[in-house]
């Protein structure tokens, strides 16, 4: 009897950019996010709770993704038509990787579960809790995440097609003038105010209101709320 998949968790995001400095912008000197760096790559990676944006001078972003058995996943894709590129088949630390043609939207790297080494800041005062990604066709998309990854399918306050992993919400927006990609991201504060003040003091212009702000850097909606 097949194993019944579980829905894998939001791990990480690899964007595109090769601006140290822009990205400490935001990432070191408003959120106080930890900066290390990715092994093997050498990539600038910043920590949030115990997840990690990394920047990359690469095309595309790379969505990672854990889950409670790799083999049962791969099996599940292959029933779909789908052969994941099999980094243990290439002597490498076992990942499947689907590229953004697989998935409709952006790549994505799919792991095992594993002690995480990456530890955040205590400097940090946010928590990644979403993302948003500009696909041509919202619906399907969100309904192919759901066939792929056994995810929760709902919706936003805006109605937007949505994905829930554990904690971490995925949405999939329509792009506009066909330029697909991360378009927003989503943090849980609970230090609202003194983030504002911190992306207020490098610069960036920020719009919003008692519980909802938001500012753009690095081509990127930066939404921020009270955690709850």
């Amino acid at each position: 009897m097949p194993t019944a998949l579980q829905s894998p968790s939001f791990r990480g995001l690899r964007l595109a950019g090769d601006a140290d400095g822009a990205a400490a912008s935001v990432f070191e000197r408003v959120f106080g996010a930890l900066a290390t760096r990715a092994e093997p790559s050498g990539w600038p990676r910043f920590l949030f709770d115990d997840q990690w944006i990394e920047m990359r001078a690469a095309p595309g972003a790379t969505v990672d993704l854990r889950c409670d058995d790799l083999d049962a996943q791969r099996t599940h894709l292959q029933r779909l038509g789908i052969e994941a590129l099999d980094g243990s088949a290439l002597g490498c630390t076992p990942c499947l990787r689907l590229d953004a043609m697989d998935t409709g939207a952006c790549t994505v790297d799919l792991r095992e579960h594993s002690p995480g080494n990456d530890r955040p800041s205590e400097d940090c005062i946010a928590r990644l809790c979403g993302l948003e990604l500009a696909v041509r066709a919202p619906e399907r998309v969100a309904l192919h995440w759901n066939q792929l990854f056994h995810a929760q399918r709902c919706r936003d306050a805006d109605g937007v097609p949505s994905l829930k992993l554990g904690p971490f919400s995925l949405r999939f927006a329509s792009a506009p003038d066909g330029r697909t990609g991360v378009t927003a991201l989503d943090f849980a504060t609970t230090a609202f105010d003194a983030l504002v003040r911190n992306a207020s003091s490098q610069g960036f212009s920020v719009q919003g209101e008692a519980r909802h702000a938001a500012f753009m850097a690095l081509g990127i909606a930066f939404r921020l709320r009270p955690e709850p």
